[in-house]
């Protein structure tokens, strides 16, 4: 017995929708699976991520300003680095580019024979003997802010963003 034309083309888009829908299904449930092997993966690198403490935020802005007062010759060329990108590359394990790369194209000159610093005065910096404020931004960023004075620079008032990324380094420094 024939069936209707109608029939057979119902019977058709079936079988081709079972099989389709079918393959949706399983390509969701593994979306989904990745998803949450995602969120539990960012979780665990959060829960891994040390706190950032008094003594690293001293550490740090202490090793950024030792990259910035470089021993220097009589000359004032730069004994332990002789291009830009060499220093900069120093910079990297306690700072973001962002933050030590206008340090390093105002202080520093880079010659045929090495790199040379401008003799001028340090810019107004973290005091570790003075208090600040800490504010957590989010689970990768911490900013300090603390007002000083001296008599170089009288009042000013530093913020300094710190950022986590495998480990802590000055994201930003703003003087308000």
């Amino acid at each position: 017995m024939l069936q209707p034309t109608w029939k057979k083309a119902i019977a058709a888009i079936i079988t081709l929708l079972v099989p389709f829908t079918f393959a949706l299904s399983y390509q969701s449930d593994n979306i989904s699976a990745v998803t949450a092997e995602q969120v539990n993966a960012e979780k665990n690198e959060a829960a891994e991520q040390p706190e950032l403490d008094k003594e690293q935020i001293e550490q740090l802005t202490a090793a950024f300003m030792d990259k910035v007062t470089q021993d220097i010759d009589a000359n004032y060329k730069v004994l332990n680095y002789n291009t830009k990108e060499d220093l900069l590359k120093s910079f990297d394990e306690v700072a973001t580019r962002d933050v030590s790369g206008p340090i390093v194209d105002f202080y520093f000159t880079e010659e045929a024979d090495g790199l040379y610093i401008l003799p001028t005065e340090t810019p107004a910096w973290f005091n570790p003997d003075n208090s600040y404020k800490e504010e957590t931004d989010s689970d990768k960023y911490v900013t300090i802010t603390q007002s000083n004075t001296d008599d170089l620079h009288g009042n000013y008032t530093i913020e300094i963003k710190f950022m986590y990324d495998g480990g802590w380094k000055i994201a930003a420094v703003k003087y308000l």
